[in-house]
């Protein structure tokens, strides 16, 4: 349900990912409906964004948001990995040097 309310809301904003997972639900919500039209500021260019959303999108996305719930200042799509779960992927890896029975012999392979 989320990977398809965002899916379509990529289609018709045509923003790139940065911009959609940075979206509050104020963004898109207005009276307890979705609108019809958004506007939203790109990250990189900093330039203001108007998109129509069409009634798939907007279908795709209540669904979502009922489904979600949260409040007009929480983001459409949070994050699914939990702060305390992530751990960088070098975080706590053994270093290991080459070691001189790994290293090619002199004069190529």
């Amino acid at each position: 349900m989320r990977d398809r309310a965002l899916f379509d809301l990529a289609i018709d904003s045509k923003l790139r990912g940065c911009d959609l997972v940075r979206m509050k639900i104020g963004d898109i919500v207005r009276g307890g409906e979705i609108r019809s039209r958004a506007l939203v500021v790109q990250k990189k260019t900093g330039r203001p964004v108007q998109f129509e959303l069409m009634e798939t999108a907007r279908k795709s996305l209540r669904a979502w948001l009922e489904r979600r719930g949260g409040t007009l200042a929480d983001y459409v799509f949070p994050s699914r990995v939990a702060r305390k779960a992530y751990q960088h992927l070098s975080a706590g890896a053994p270093r290991r040097g080459m070691g001189n029975r790994d290293r090619p012999a002199p004069g190529g392979l």
